[in-house]
């Protein structure tokens, strides 16, 4: 009988072995995207593309502003300034990753050429957030981009239907091969096959710019003189259109435009010139969006993987509610800066 017992143990004992090397571990997440809670207060860095703008330089200043007011779960914030070259913004990261940051939100220069150097970082143990613009990555902890396909296309289909559906039409696009100029052409195209008599008599990459954009319009009025609407995926763009077209004498509150981004400069100009023009605003805080996601991520609280900002939709019918008269033109829509910091911030 003793023998049948031990005999019986002995089967038991090994057969819990059997099971246990058969149960599949519980996954795991990746390797710096949460997996490991740490204790506020952290040490965020943020690599940015460059504040050549206004709007980028509000962007991160956003950042700063919320660190600021948040101590007890942000130590410090490290922000580095590629100047719009991506291997300046490699070296950046890899500068950070060595600095031993708790958490690295990226708003890449390229969507291609960071990739290796934002997934060395995550090996190293830090979770990634790309904000503002994306990059091709399977392995970053979130994304805080806005809807840019979304946008283009609410705009685009309101200038069809203001248009009625058939004119011709100025196309001004952003920076040649990233990927949210890339995402915002896509939703024009999609919301313009519902109108097929809708012409586009040129198109150029003006790069988001005043400047280029005004150069490009009028090249385009001197080969194309009948313009019946503005489809700009920018408002600095749409603005510079609108200029060019007043000072050519065309009737401008005759020609509907649209645009994404919502400087003041530009709402200003809307108001005293009483556009036709629909304008989804970009909010600046995105950035603060990526930085409370990186938060909570460090404290192991779930995170959704993409974020986006409030939309804040902009028409000739409620433009008073968005246009700042006493702030600068380079003020944006869509802020979490109190008045007083941000016409500081502006008036340096």
């Amino acid at each position: 009988m003793k023998h049948k017992l031990v005999l019986a143990l002995t089967l038991m004992m090994v057969l819990s072995v059997v099971i246990a090397a058969c149960t599949p571990a519980a996954p795991t997440p990746e390797s710096g995207a949460g997996s490991t809670t740490k204790q506020p207060p952290f040490v965020i860095g943020v690599s940015n593309v460059s504040v050549a703008k206004s709007f980028r330089v509000q962007m991160i200043e956003e950042i700063k502003y919320y660190a600021e007011q948040h101590p007890d779960q942000i130590k410090e914030v490290i922000i580095t300034d590629a100047g719009g070259d991506a291997n300046k913004q490699i070296s950046d990261i890899e500068d950070l990753v060595t600095r031993k940051v708790d958490a690295l939100l990226v708003a890449p220069a390229s969507d291609t050429a960071l990739t290796p150097a934002v997934e060395e970082a995550i090996a190293a143990g830090i979770p990634v957030i790309v904000f503002n613009s994306d990059m091709q990555s399977d392995k970053v902890a979130a994304r805080a981009l806005p809807p840019y396909h979304d946008w283009a296309r609410q705009t685009a289909d309101w200038l069809g239907k203001t248009m009625n559906g058939k004119g011709d039409v100025i196309a001004l696009r952003g920076i040649a091969g990233l990927a949210a100029e890339a995402d915002e052409w896509a939703g024009v195209e999609e919301a313009l096959k519902n109108y097929p008599d809708i012409n586009i008599i040129c198109t150029e990459y003006a790069d988001w710019a005043y400047d280029k954009a005004k150069t490009a319009v009028a090249n385009c009025l001197a080969n194309h003189p009948d313009v019946d609407g503005v489809l700009s995926i920018g408002d600095a763009m749409t603005w510079a259109a609108a200029e060019t077209l007043k000072d050519q004498a065309y009737d401008v509150t005759q020609i509907p435009m649209i645009g994404i981004g919502g400087s003041n400069g530009f709402l200003k100009y809307w108001e005293a010139n009483n556009l036709n023009a629909y304008v989804i605003a970009d909010p600046t805080d995105i950035g603060v969006t990526a930085l409370k996601a990186a938060v909570d991520l460090l404290q192991g609280k779930p995170v959704e993987p993409t974020l986006s900002p409030s939309q804040y939709d902009i028409y000739s019918s409620n433009l008073n509610e968005f246009v700042k008269s006493d702030m600068p033109d380079s003020a944006w829509v869509g802020t979490g800066l109190p008045n007083d910091v941000l016409k500081s911030l502006l008036d340096k």
